[in-house]
């Protein structure tokens, strides 16, 4: 990497999560999102990623500069040679030679189409979880607007007098979405869905029409879901699941969920969580499908308390669900800390 320079990252140009709902984009979580222009997509749709904003940044990767929403990654970069930050961790998942050359021999502005999308259509969801924020929740978002903002948080801001929320059917940035996704869908190998709660979301049900009628056998399809909706969407998603990985019309499907701890924190924490309900649908899920499902586990001081419950419980649904004919673990979680 160090050929174009010591500061470069790949994930400027080839990893990136959108947020259509606001019109937002950042190439990895360290970075806070920017606005995509609208008369930018309007030119060219791939503006969805590459806006100028974030081909400035790109060019001053490629002189050797340090772009500064990306200080998490030079921090931890001063600590010395020992300690590998994200920046180097994406260089090295994300490259092929192809992809090198590409940004090697190309202009410093030329549009990208990413290996790895993000992609959230809106932010409706039937939950309202203490760490969320109404950008990402409908619910939430109706609740500020009804009774007016928490007024004791401190680190950001939490009403919503400041941004504008698109309707999924009226969005430009979903209009530039469909746009792009002929060109962007070639070079793709993992699209993720998140939210919002992508299985309230009319954009999710057409892509996953679209990949049925017009397959995509290299690409990995993840989906973010609380799990927390009518059994009939869940009943939906096994049958389009099932198509796509039996028919070999994608690689590889996985869905990430979202639980906290269990008993009733879990269901303090995430507001509108129902776990009954929940756990027939994780069940129609796993009864009825022989795919992986990872636990998102936003860990937290509420976590705390009754987390070891939820470790039991997740004994027993690998002893339940795992496959009899597979060594591989179906039942994954990982544990990121609330900060």
């Amino acid at each position: 990497m160090n050929e174009i320079s010591p500061t470069f990252c790949m994930a400027k140009w080839h990893h990136t999560t959108i947020y259509l709902q606001t019109g937002e984009t950042h190439s990895c979580y360290h970075p806070a999102p920017h606005k995509i222009p609208l008369q930018e997509i309007q030119i060219d749709p791939s503006a969805l990623h590459n806006t100028t904003e974030k081909k400035l940044e790109r060019l001053e990767m490629l002189n050797g500069g340090k772009p500064k929403g990306c200080d998490y990654c030079w921090n931890i970069e001063k600590l010395g040679d020992d300690y590998i930050s994200d920046r180097k961790e994406r260089n090295a998942t994300i490259y092929t030679d192809q992809r090198f050359a590409q940004i090697k021999n190309g202009d410093w502005d030329q549009m990208i189409n990413p290996q790895y999308i993000e992609i959230s259509f809106g932010n409706e969801c039937n939950f309202k979880c203490g760490y969320c924020h109404p950008k990402h929740s409908s619910s939430y978002y109706k609740e500020i607007k009804d009774h007016g903002p928490y007024t004791m948080v401190k680190n950001h801001r939490n009403d919503i007098d400041w941004f504008k929320i698109h309707e999924e059917e009226t969005n430009p940035y979903v209009e530039a979405w469909w746009r792009w996704w002929p060109e962007v869908r070639k070079t793709l190998t993992i699209l993720r869905i998140t939210g919002g709660e992508p299985l309230l979301q009319q954009s999710t049900w057409r892509l996953l029409d679209d990949l049925e009628i017009n397959p995509l056998p290299n690409l990995e399809l993840n989906i973010n879901s609380n799990f927390g909706v009518k059994p009939i969407l869940i009943e939906r998603l096994v049958e389009k699941a099932n198509n796509l990985v039996i028919g070999k019309k994608i690689k590889k499907f996985k869905i990430f969920t979202s639980m906290d701890t269990w008993d009733s924190p879990a269901e303090y924490i995430r507001t509108g969580l129902d776990l009954e309900l929940w756990e027939k649908n994780f069940d129609t899920y796993m009864q009825n499908t022989s795919l992986p499902i990872t636990f998102m586990i936003t860990f937290n001081i509420l976590t705390v308390p009754n987390f070891q419950s939820l470790l039991e419980k997740m004994l027993q649904w690998r002893n339940r669900y795992n496959l009899t004919n597979s060594d591989e673990q179906r039942i994954k979680f990982d544990t990121p800390y609330l900060k």
